[in-house]
C-alpha cells in the first residue's frame, strides 16, 4: 500500500501538542491523575477554608502594599515563562519542505513501513512501530516514545480508506 502524503505545519504542530499530551499521561494508569488532582483540592480547599475561618485575620487588617510588592515578582515570573514556552514551541517546528514537513511518499510494506521524501528515505521494521494513534482525524504511527509518522486526514478519500490502512498496520504490530 503507498500514500502520497503532504505534512503541513498545521498537522505538526497538532501531533506536537497530541505527543506531549501523550508524554505528560500515566501509561496505562488513566485514573491516578484524577485521583491526584482530588486529593490536591481537597487539601487547598481545607487550608483556605481553615485560613478564612481564622478569626484575628479579617481582610480590613490585610496590608495590600505588602500583597502587592510578593504579587508582581510572581506575575512577572508567569508572564516571563509563557512567553519564553511560547517562542520555544514557534522556534521548534521544523523546516518547510524538509524531513517532517512537506511532500513525501510512504509505503506500507510486509516487512516494514518506508518513507521518502526529497531528502532521502527511510525504513523502520515493524517492530519499532510502538502504537498507532488518532487525532482530529490524522494518524500517527509511532515508532518511538516521541517520534512518530504523521498521516493527515486529507491523505484518505474516505473513513473506509483509513480504517483498512489500521487495520493493515495492527496486523503487523
Amino acid at each position: 500500500m503507498i500514500k502520497s502524503i503532504t505534512v503541513t505545519k498545521k498537522n505538526y504542530t497538532d501531533y506536537a501538542d497530541f505527543a506531549i499530551k501523550r508524554l505528560c499521561t500515566p501509561q496505562g494508569k488513566k485514573d491516578s491523575g484524577v485521583i491526584k488532582n482530588v486529593i490536591v483540592w481537597f487539601v487547598i480547599t481545607v487550608v483556605f477554608m481553615t485560613i478564612f475561618q481564622v478569626e484575628s485575620i479579617r481582610l480590613s487588617d490585610f496590608h495590600w502594599p505588602s500583597g502587592l510588592i510578593v504579587a508582581v515578582p510572581f506575575l512577572i515570573f508567569i508572564i516571563v515563562f509563557l512567553y519564553n514556552i511560547n517562542k520555544l514551541k514557534k522556534q521548534s517546528i521544523p523546516n518547510k519542505n524538509g524531513v517532517m514537513i512537506g511532500d513525501k511518499t510512504t509505503e506500507f510494506q510486509a516487512n516494514g513501513i518506508c518513507e521518502t521524501n526529497h531528502l532521502g528515505s527511510c525504513f523502520y521494521k515493524w517492530q519499532a512501530v510502538e502504537a498507532i494513534e488518532e487525532n482530529k482525524g490524522d494518524l500517527y504511527i509511532f515508532v518511538d516514545k516521541l517520534l512518530a509518522l504523521i498521516i493527515p486526514a486529507s491523505t484518505f478519500t474516505n473513513e473506509a480508506e483509513k480504517e483498512e490502512l489500521k487495520a493493515f498496520i495492527k496486523a503487523h504490530i
